[in-house]
């Protein structure tokens, strides 16, 4: 149950205490009060009020424009949420930078005092980006080159049906692609009448 929720019976509960005092001697009324009582009781144990919130870190400080950031940099950039993202520097101008955030397309164009340099311990345990897609790239052309040479050598053949429905039939008289072409139909026996 939500804080809405609980407002509801609550308001619920005023009104059945306003009935009650116009008419004390209602057992409905005191029945029902006793039941939203129990409900907000029950809501109060399963849903405590939420602990007290602890301040917000204080955010690192920008970089000063007197850094100079080069063409493949690692850092990171503030977005139009103003929380600062992994990007990377692809292009160096006048007053901005233009960068491209990892794992995102498009150019940005950031302030210098909108960059920062990237956390060394985030990057820290990962591989280059160049070096992860030449093993993961190197991987997906090997797995094709041994489906291909599993495929080659017929290892991966199937099982298929070896009876074709474009086989020639067995007699003249037999159709191409009609099975049993040329039989007779199979004849069952004809079950005895129930009497």
């Amino acid at each position: 149950m939500d804080a809405a929720e609980i407002d509801v019976y609550k308001q619920k509960l005023s009104e059945v205490e306003l009935a009650l005092s116009a008419d004390p001697s209602n057992t409905e009324l005191q029945q029902l009060k006793t039941e939203i009582q129990d409900l907000l009781a029950l809501s109060a144990q399963l849903h405590p009020a939420p602990p007290p919130t602890l301040p917000a870190p204080a955010p690192t400080p920008p970089a000063t424009a007197t850094h100079k950031w080069q063409i493949g940099d690692s850092c990171e950039a503030q977005y139009t949420d103003s929380k600062y993202y992994p990007a990377r520097v692809v292009a160096v101008r006048a007053d901005t930078y233009g960068v491209t955030f990892v794992g995102y397309s498009g150019m940005h164009d950031i302030q210098a005092n909108s960059m920062r340099p990237a956390h060394a311990q985030s990057n820290a345990h990962r591989a280059p980006a160049r070096e992860r897609t030449k093993k993961r790239g190197k991987s997906a052309v090997e797995q094709s080159q041994q489906a291909w040479l599993k495929f080659a050598r017929g290892k991966s053949k199937k099982a298929i049906n070896s009876k074709s429905i474009f086989k020639s039939p067995d007699t003249v008289t037999g159709k191409v692609g009609v099975t049993n072409s040329g039989r007779g139909v199979t004849k069952n026996p004809r079950p005895a009448k129930l009497l």
